[in-house]
C-alpha cells in the first residue's frame, strides 16, 4: 500500500460523497468508519467476558489441576524463594534465563501476600503472569497500537494467542518477556512522550525485557531499526530506490545518533559485557542449550504462524495465487522443494529433551508427523507444508508493505502519523531477526515463536476477501459492494479460543505418571 494513498483524502481511492468509504477496486469498497466502530465495540464487549474466563480457569487450574510446581516451575519458584529468604548470591545452575521474573515475583509476593494470606506462594507467583497477560498486555501494550491501527488487529485476539495463554497459568518467563519487548515497540510506534523521551523509554523497556529472555536483545535491534527508519522516511524522503533508502537510513542514524541509536546501543554494550562475563548467551545449564545451526526451525516457525493466522489470510483467491505461482515458476519451485528436503535431511537437530519429554505437544508432532518413518510424509508432505507456509508468511506481508512514490515525498509531517506498516528495510530486518532468534536454538519449542508471530502480526492488515465465495464487484453504474475485515478478525479471536479451550481440556483431563515425578504430569505447549 502506498503511504500517500493511505492518508490522502483527495486520492481517487476515496469516494467524494462519503469519506468513510474507501474504494479499493472498481466496484468494491470498504466502510472504514463502520469497521473501526465494530472493532472497538467487539473489544469492549468481549474483554470483560475474556477476563472472567481467564480468572475462572486460572483459579481452577492452579487450585484443582496443578496446585504443585509443574515442569520448569520447580526452578523458577525455587529461585524466587531463595530471593525471598534474602540469599541474593545463590543461583540454581539449572536455570538458563536471567532473574527478571524472580524479582518481579518477589515484588508481587510482597504486594499480594498481606492482602490474601490464605493463597499459596505458588498461586501468588503465578498471578504475576495472569495479571500481566489479561490486564497489562491488552490495555497498556496493545490498546495504544490498536488505536493507531484499528483495522489491523484486535487486542482481545492477541491477548488470547494460544502459545502465550498457556503461561498465564504458570510461573514462566514468556509472558513478561513478551510484554516488555512489545511495550518497547509500542513506544516507538505511538511516541506517547514525544520523539526523544519515547525512544529512551523504548530502549529502557527493551533492556529490562532482556532480564527475562536474553534473545530479546535481537528484537531490540529490530526495534532500533524502526526507531531510526520511521523519522528517516519523512526527513530523508524515502522513494522507490531501495538501495538509496538504506543509505538514507544509515545517514539518518549518524545524524541523530544521540537520541535514536545511543539509547539502544547502551543495551548492546551492557549485553556484550554480559557475554564476556558469562562466556555464553545461556546462563546455568549451557550443555543442554548450546547454539547450533538448526535451519529447519524456520519451517517450524512459519508453519505455526501460518496455522494460527489462518483466519486472516485464507480465501479461494489466496490459494489460487499459490497455485499460479507454482505454475508460473515450475523450475524455481522444484529447486525450492529440493532445498527444503536437503535442509530437513541435514539441518534437523533432535534434542534429547524432545524425544524424552512427552509433556509437550512437540513430542507428538515430531514423532508422528515431522520425523515420521515414512519418507513420503517426512519429506514430501512436510516439504509441501513448509513451502506453503513460507509463501504465506511472505505473501501476507507483501501487500502490507509501505511503499513510496518515485519522486513525490509523503505529505505526512510527523512520523507518529505514519501507518503501522513495515518498509522493505524493516521487513528485511524482521526476517533476519526472526532467523537469528530461532535458528541457533537446538530445542523445538513453540513458545520461541511467540515474538516472531507478534512482530509479524502487528504489521498485518486482515484480508477482506470472502473465505470461499468469489468476490464479484458491482457493475458499472451501480453502487460498489462493501466488504469488511470485521468477520475475519472475529474469526481470528474464535480460532484462538478454540485452541485455548481444546488445550485446556487436554491439560485438565489427561494425566499420566512419571517415575521421577511425585505428581501426575500433563501436556502443554
Amino acid at each position: 500500500m502506498d503511504a500517500k494513498e493511505y492518508i490522502d483524502n483527495d486520492n481517487n481511492d476515496v469516494l467524494e460523497e462519503e469519506p468513510a468509504i474507501q474504494l479499493i477496486a472498481p466496484g468494491i469498497a470498504r466502510n472504514l468508519t463502520q469497521e473501526i466502530i465494530s472493532g472497538i465495540f467487539c473489544n469492549v464487549v468481549i474483554y470483560p467476558l475474556l477476563l472472567l474466563y481467564f480468572v475462572l480457569t486460572f483459579h481452577y487450574v492452579t487450585t484443582k489441576v496443578v496446585p504443585y510446581e509443574f515442569i520448569d516451575e520447580r526452578f523458577h519458584v525455587g529461585q524466587t524463594l531463595t530471593y525471598l529468604k534474602g540469599s541474593w548470591t545463590q543461583w540454581d545452575p539449572k536455570i538458563t534465563t536471567p532473574p527478571g521474573i524472580y524479582i518481579l515475583g518477589l515484588i508481587n509476593y510482597y504486594c499480594i501476600k498481606p492482602i490474601v494470606r490464605s493463597w499459596s506462594t505458588l498461586t501468588i507467583l503465578r498471578l504475576v503472569n495472569l495479571l500481566g497477560g489479561v490486564i497489562i498486555f491488552p490495555i497498556v501494550v496493545l490498546r495504544p497500537i490498536f488505536l493507531f491501527n484499528a483495522l489491523g488487529f484486535w487486542p482481545v485476539s492477541l491477548m488470547s494467542f494460544p502459545l502465550m495463554t498457556t503461561y498465564y497459568y504458570l510461573f514462566y518467563t514468556d509472558v513478561w518477556s513478551t510484554i516488555l519487548i512489545l511495550q518497547s515497540l509500542n513506544c516507538v510506534l505511538t511516541l506517547p512522550f514525544g520523539p526523544v523521551k519515547s525512544i529512551w523509554l523504548s530502549a529502557f523497556f527493551a533492556g529490562v525485557s532482556c532480564l527475562f529472555r536474553q534473545t530479546n536483545i535481537i528484537w531490540t535491534g529490530f526495534i532500533m531499526v524502526l526507531a531510526v527508519e520511521r523519522p528517516a522516511i519523512l526527513q530523508k524522503q524515502f522513494n522507490t530506490h531501495a538501495f538509496n533508502n538504506y543509505l538514507k537510513l544509515f545517514i539518518h542514524s549518524i545524524d541523530n545518533f544521540s537520541h535514536l541509536v545511543l539509547p539502544y546501543m547502551m543495551n548492546f554494550v551492557i549485553f556484550l559485557i554480559y557475554l564476556v562475563w558469562n562466556r555464553s548467551i545461556t546462563l546455568g545449564d549451557k550443555s543442554s542449550h548450546s547454539a547450533g545451526l538448526h535451519i529447519v526451525q524456520i519451517f517450524y516457525c512459519f508453519t505455526f504462524i501460518t496455522v494460527f493466522s489462518m483466519p486472516i489470510w485464507i480465501s479461494r483467491n489466496f490459494l489460487k495465487l499459490y497455485k499460479i505461482r507454482i505454475k508460473a515458476k515450475p523450475v524455481r519451485t522444484f529447486f525450492e522443494f529440493i532445498s527444503i528436503m536437503l535442509i530437513i535431511r541435514y539441518f534437523t537437530k533432535v534434542h534429547p529433551f524432545l524425544l524424552a519429554d512427552n509433556r509437550h505437544y512437540t513430542f507428538y508432532l515430531f514423532r508422528r508427523l515431522i520425523d515420521n518413518d515414512s519418507r513420503l510424509i517426512k519429506y514430501f508432505l512436510m516439504t509441501s507444508i513448509y513451502h506453503f507456509s513460507i509463501f504465506t508468511y511472505l505473501e501476507v506481508m507483501r501487500p502490507n508493505q509501505l511503499t513510496f512514490h518515485p519522486i513525490t515525498p509523503l505529505s505526512i509531517k510527523e512520523s507518529v502519523h505514519l501507518p503501522i506498516q513495515l518498509t522493505h528495510i524493516s521487513w528485511t530486518a524482521l526476517i533476519i531477526c526472526t532467523m537469528i532468534t530461532i535458528v541457533p536454538s537446538p530445542l523445538f519449542e513453540p513458545r520461541y515463536y511467540i515474538l516472531p508471530y507478534f512482530f509479524w502480526r502487528i504489521f498485518i492488515t486482515c484480508s477482506c476477501e470472502p473465505l470461499i465465495q468469489n468476490l464479484e464487484p458491482a457493475k458499472e453504474g451501480e453502487n460498489p459492494i462493501t466488504i469488511s475485515s470485521t468477520k475475519r478478525l472475529f474469526m481470528e479471536f474464535l480460532w484462538f479460543m478454540l485452541f485455548n479451550i481444546v488445550t485446556l481440556v487436554i491439560f485438565t483431563k489427561i494425566s499420566f505418571p512419571w517415575a521421577t515425578e511425585l505428581y501426575l504430569q500433563r501436556i502443554i505447549w
